[in-house]
């Protein structure tokens, strides 16, 4: 350290009037109330294991009084100081220009990276809420069902019908031939002892919508299968090639079943 950086030490200050007058650290301590790591430090002027300059301030002024130094003096010595120290330590003065560029850039990149990954997220939104929307019941649903069931006939027969269509050929028509409609090969009776709303789909027709009121009755065929969303689970009753279908469910629940 040189005379100059010694007349300007608070930390030394302060550790040469505390020796000359035989006063120890831990003597400071107990009449300061200060630890004496932190006492130290103020004299090795290690700000790294210091507080905030205010409180510092504080320590310096109890530190002065313990051992009848200059509180002025020292605080004079410690903005001194500090201020020569922050010019040094300064990023704007301590960073060469070069510094300076790579520090920008990877700034940029950062942003970059933040705007790629926000992107992402967001088109994921856009796409995730479209498959949501395209999979959600239509508006025409007076609600959700409450539960999904696949009810499985009782000792259901399945019998085979073939459907052919009539036609009246003319001797210019004989040759043509006319396509055959699928082979029916469930019946499907619903009759309902109370109000309630079904949608239906048959095979892979579109869905169909259907109101009945107290002993009215729905009949339908398919090939294949019906999938029946059930608006009162307990006011109807459901045949299957002329067999009962148990439905799960009490009056008012909406359930939703698959035949056979």
């Amino acid at each position: 350290m040189s005379d100059m950086d010694k007349t300007s030490s608070y930390g030394l200050y302060l550790q040469t009037v505390r020796v000359e007058k035989g006063i120890s650290i831990e003597k400071v301590s107990a009449e300061t109330r200060i630890r004496t790591e932190i006492l130290r430090s103020i004299e090795a002027e290690d700000h790294t294991n210091l507080p905030n300059d205010v409180f510092v301030k504080g320590f310096l002024r109890s530190f002065a009084g313990a051992i009848d130094a200059d509180p002025q003096e020292v605080l004079r010595r410690f903005d001194e100081r500090r201020k020569v120290s922050k010019t040094v330590l300064s990023p704007s003065h301590n960073k060469t220009p070069v510094q300076r560029g790579h520090g920008l850039t990877l700034l940029w990149v950062t942003a970059l990276m933040v705007c790629l990954v926000g992107g992402t997220l967001l088109i994921y939104r856009v796409v995730h809420d479209q498959e949501m929307t395209a999979t959600a019941p239509p508006p025409g649903d007076l609600s959700q069902p409450q539960n999904t069931v696949r009810a499985e006939p009782k000792e259901a027969t399945v019998s085979a019908e073939a459907a052919s269509e009539e036609t009246d050929a003319t001797p210019a028509a004989a040759t043509e031939t006319v396509a055959e409609e699928p082979a029916t090969v469930y019946r499907l009776e619903i009759t309902s002892h109370e109000e309630t709303w079904l949608k239906v789909i048959a095979d892979d027709a579109r869905a169909t919508e259907h109101t009945l009121k107290p002993g009215e009755k729905l009949n339908l065929k398919a090939a294949t299968m019906f999938n029946l969303l059930i608006g009162n689970a307990g006011g109807v009753t459901v045949l299957l090639n002329d067999e009962p279908v148990t439905i799960p469910g009490d009056s008012g629940q909406v359930v939703n079943v698959q035949l056979p």
